[in-house]
């Protein structure tokens, strides 16, 4: 070991996980963090991910049914 510390950063914004409660998920074999700022985002509009996310293209949005 290197005795460097790794921080982890939204894979939306960027924010570390010093400024921003930070939710740890896989997908496709590989291990991501989202804020919890962000994670509606993913659930609602998985689009805005793509490039940032491996496979975000192929996500489908959750349904808005509040009725």
């Amino acid at each position: 070991m290197d005795g460097q510390t790794v921080t982890a950063v939204c894979l939306s914004c960027d924010r570390s996980e010093s400024e921003n409660p930070l939710l740890q998920l896989r997908f496709q074999g590989e291990q991501l963090s989202i804020c919890s700022q962000c994670l509606p985002v993913l659930i609602h509009e998985p689009e805005k991910l793509v490039g940032r996310m491996s496979g975000a293209e192929d996500i489908k949005p959750s349904p808005h049914d509040h009725g």
